[in-house]
């Protein structure tokens, strides 16, 4: 790629599936650039993937032309199912890993694997509650770094701030408390 000739490549196809619960079109296209934190219209660099929603319902022909892909939405729907019936997350991955077994999902794959497939369904959710908290971690980030600002205006009383980011006093406090330059 990088040396005096130049790489050619054929045309590159990208896509993937997506099975978590959402209400999703079918397909759709995921930018890159999408995630960019500012907008470049430029065009210099994109990348993007064809997106197949294959939650329970969704592109029902596609799935059900394929047994394996069949078997694993209909496990991750049981999984989901179970969890909206309010069971602790390692029971409804191991009720549905049990049932799965029990049809012979996959031909056998899942009984032969059932510990390695429940340690990656329960990876899967932590996932997303590891996720959320990174975003509210990031929303606690931001709210400090204002905070810090506008004690930096020196404009704003704490009691101001903290009503304005969302921040407790107290911490409001100790952020003017640590911003204060020793002598």
């Amino acid at each position: 790629m990088y040396g005096e000739t130049r790489s050619v490549f054929s045309k590159l196809h990208i896509g993937g599936f997506y099975g978590r619960n959402t209400n999703k079109r079918e397909r759709y296209k995921l930018r890159l650039s999408d995630a960019f934190e500012l907008e470049d219209k430029s065009g210099d660099f994109e990348w993007t993937a064809d997106v197949i929603n294959i939650n329970q319902g969704a592109n029902e022909t596609l799935v059900k032309k394929c047994k394996s892909l069949y078997d694993y939405v209909r496990l991750v729907g049981r999984i989901s199912d179970n969890k909206k019936k309010k069971m602790e997350i390692g029971q409804a991955v191991r009720e549905a890993v049990n049932w799965a077994i029990e049809e012979n999902f996959l031909e056998g794959f899942v009984k032969e694997q059932k510990q390695e497939i429940i340690a990656m369904c329960l990876t899967e959710f932590d996932e997303e509650s590891a996720i959320r908290g990174w975003r509210e971690d990031g929303r606690q980030e931001k709210a400090e770094e204002a905070a810090r600002n506008f004690l930096a205006m020196n404009v704003l009383t704490p009691e101001q701030i903290a009503q304005g980011t969302g921040l407790p006093l107290e911490q409001v406090l100790n952020l003017q408390k640590d911003s204060v330059p020793a002598n």
